[in-house]
């Protein structure tokens, strides 16, 4: 089948000269702006690439750009996940929450749980708030916007879902999408470009073998990619996250003030307060870890610290001093919590990290930290003494990991569906099955002449024999153990001649399709080869593929009961048919035609008389008649030319039969295939 010449629309006004079997169509992509919205628990980025054109062909800026920051609050690059409402029905968010007072302030509320009005109440109105301001300020004339948010990797389902369906409402009437915090890690670690120490690995590897940590203020994430597959498996802790070291710092902080008893008291009285507090302590976390280590080590005594004031309701303010040096850090991590099983949390860390690294397997070649609380000096350690063959590495500013991440993603995905929708274009033509229609004599021919070569000596001589020796009753049965043998020999086998054959077939076919499916790949910047089918080969009598064994060979291990159901008929008409079959002018055969009339009071000699006399036991007297060595001989002598008939006849009803069955099998497989493959491509795709 030859390929005909196409042009494929890609940016308006442009176009693309290639090969496919018939024109591939899509529609004039439009401008989306696709949002990452990193809704964390105790901070919130959110980043915005662009995917599309103008209607007017106009380029809308590097389509392949990195995700850039979208600022919050001002010229804050992270906003604190807080909200308040004031009296007058005004909606605060971040430090603005914070520093209003008088309102009920919500912090840190992300959560699964969203049938508690505590969490489902704040996280509306949060959302909401962003949402509105990002809109307004931050999207120009993007006619379309698409919004991808982060879940932690454990999560149920229905949890996702739910969320899925609070956000769908806060963002309508636009498109709303999640997916696992660790899978945006691993494409901020593929596609982002601010990791300098992965910058030796190829793509390939960066996605084939590497394990990400996502440590966030709630939860901690992995990701890894099993046997090479592209698929990232993700699993979590939703209860190993952050901010249980910032409430443990903030708890040491209380006992160690002179006010502790009244600070307990107003905390309790007002929670706002004190996961305000926690905030600050995060903060002062964060400025600890921060500090080189070694100027800890020269003056033990050395404290970060800052002062927070927390009003009381009879209008009095206390003040609390958050202080913390690396005896205090070191008492910190060394305490066991509750919340993590009486663990420690880098006890916790390590028995989470221990088995996700046995997850990911022996061949690991990278751990990449992500979240903000990675820069905690402790987590890298810990990664690199369990990772001993591994790279372990951080991000330059791994807090955006997530919200970059999810913005890649969402640019992926909208291409990917573009990537999917040119395949299913493909499939519906007939493209596949013309290539299988316009090469299936060639197949059918090989496979007949398989199955009839060697028929005479190896079947239907014995056979003979034994129905003149009077161990084979009957004409019928002589043909029914000939039928028999064939199909022994395909079974015995497993099939390895009519397989080979087919994988031959196979593998000629292959770069015929890929010249067709390459146009599709060149519009997605993949290498041409990427929808290459896999390659089948025979190994030790077996077939063996590259990928997807059992989507490749179907075809393949259905061949011997298509074979078989076709032989019978074509070898009962080749061998025991009309006139001109090989049986009968032979032997014994030739006097039963002259006496038929007589012996089986047949009125048509020679017209179907091995059908008519098939089932009758002819006395052995006849059935001698000749000799053996003068039949034998002509069976030989007539085998070359009968063989071929049979094989001509069997390759005839192989395509034809059952209204094209064969080539129909052949065409879903190759199908079949095609989106297997494709479905691994998409991981590609930038």
């Amino acid at each position: 089948m030859t390929a005909e010449t196409y042009t494929s629309t890609t940016t308006p006004g442009t176009t693309t000269e290639g090969t496919t079997a018939a024109a591939i169509t899509t529609a004039e992509e439009s401008t989306i702006a696709v949002i990452g919205f990193d809704l964390g628990h105790g901070d919130t980025a959110l980043t915005k690439v662009h995917v599309g054109t103008r209607a007017g062909g106009a380029s809308l800026g590097d389509r392949n750009a990195p995700p850039e920051i979208i600022e919050l609050g001002g010229d804050r690059k992270q906003l604190v996940t807080a909200v308040s409402v004031t009296d007058d029905g005004q909606v605060l968010i971040g430090e603005d929450a914070l520093d209003h007072q008088g309102t009920r302030k919500y912090v840190a509320f992300k959560s699964p749980d969203l049938e508690r009005a505590e969490v489902r109440m704040p996280l509306e109105l949060f959302a909401r708030r962003v949402v509105q301001d990002v809109r307004a300020a931050r999207l120009g004339d993007a006619p379309k916007v698409r919004w991808v948010f982060g879940h932690p990797s454990g999560w149920t389902a229905d949890q996702v879902a739910d969320y899925r369906d609070l956000l769908a409402e806060v963002c309508a009437p636009d498109d709303v999408s999640l997916i696992p915090e660790s899978r945006a890690a691993l494409l901020y670690a593929r596609d982002a470009g601010d990791i300098p120490e992965a910058g030796s690995l190829t793509s390939s590897a960066l996605v084939a073998s590497t394990l990400i940590v996502d440590i966030g203020s709630s939860t901690t994430d992995y990701t890894s990619v099993v046997d090479g597959t592209g698929r990232p498996v993700d699993h979590g802790n939703v209860v190993l996250g952050a901010h249980l070291i910032d409430k443990t710092l903030l708890a040491l902080a209380i006992d160690r003030s002179p006010d502790a008893p009244r600070l307990r008291a107003e905390l309790d009285r007002t929670p706002g307060a004190a996961e305000q507090l926690e905030i600050s302590a995060r903060k002062l976390k964060e400025s600890f870890f921060a500090t080189n280590p070694q100027r800890f080590q020269r003056n033990p005594k050395l404290r970060v610290r800052r002062t927070e004031e927390v009003f009381t309701a009879d209008n009095d303010v206390i003040e609390l001093l958050l202080a913390i040096g690396q005896d205090d850090m070191d008492r910190i991590l060394s305490q066991p919590l509750p919340a993590l099983a009486n663990r420690t949390w880098p006890e916790a860390f390590r028995q989470d990290l221990a088995a996700a690294l046995e997850h990911a397997g022996e061949d690991l070649e990278l751990v990449l930290l992500t979240g903000g609380p990675s820069r905690m000096r402790f987590v890298a350690e810990i990664a690199r003494e369990l990772a001993t063959d591994a790279r372990v590495i951080l991000g330059t500013e791994p807090e955006f990991a997530i919200a970059r991440g999810l913005a890649l993603a969402g640019r992926m995905d909208q291409r990917t569906r573009g990537f999917r929708a040119d395949v299913e274009r493909f499939l519906a033509t007939d493209a596949v099955s013309g290539l299988v229609e316009e090469r299936l004599p060639d197949l059918t021919g090989k496979m007949a002449e398989t199955v009839a070569g060697g028929l005479t000596e190896n079947h239907v001589i014995p056979a003979v024999r034994a129905w003149r020796d009077g161990d084979i009753a009957t004409i019928d049965d002589m043909r029914d153990r000939i039928v028999a043998g064939v199909g022994a020999d395909l079974n015995t086998t497993h099939n390895a001649a009519l397989q080979k054959i087919l994988s031959d077939w196979m593998a000629e076919l292959r770069p015929e399709l890929t010249q067709h499916t390459a146009v599709i790949c060149r519009r997605w910047n993949l290498e041409p080869s990427a929808l290459t089918l896999p390659e089948v080969t025979m190994s030790g009598g077996q077939l063996t593929v590259e990928v997807d064994t059992s989507a490749a060979t179907d075809v393949l291990n259905n061949l011997s009961n298509l074979v078989n159901v076709v032989i019978s008929g074509i070898i009962a008409a080749t061998l025991f048919g009309s006139g001109a079959a090989l049986l009968m002018a032979t032997g014994p055969f030739a006097v039963l035609v002259a006496g038929a009339v007589i012996f089986a009071g047949v009125d048509k000699v020679k017209k179907g008389i091995m059908s008519q006399i098939g089932d009758k036991d002819v006395p052995r007297v006849l059935r001698r008649l000749g000799g053996e060595a003068g039949m034998v001989r002509k069976l030989r002598e007539q085998s070359s030319r009968q063989e071929s008939e049979l094989a001509e006849a069997l390759s005839s009803s192989l395509q034809s039969g059952d209204g094209g069955r064969l080539a129909r099998e052949i065409t879903a497989s190759i199908e079949k295939q095609l989106t297997r493959v494709a479905a691994d491509v998409e991981l590609l795709i930038r």
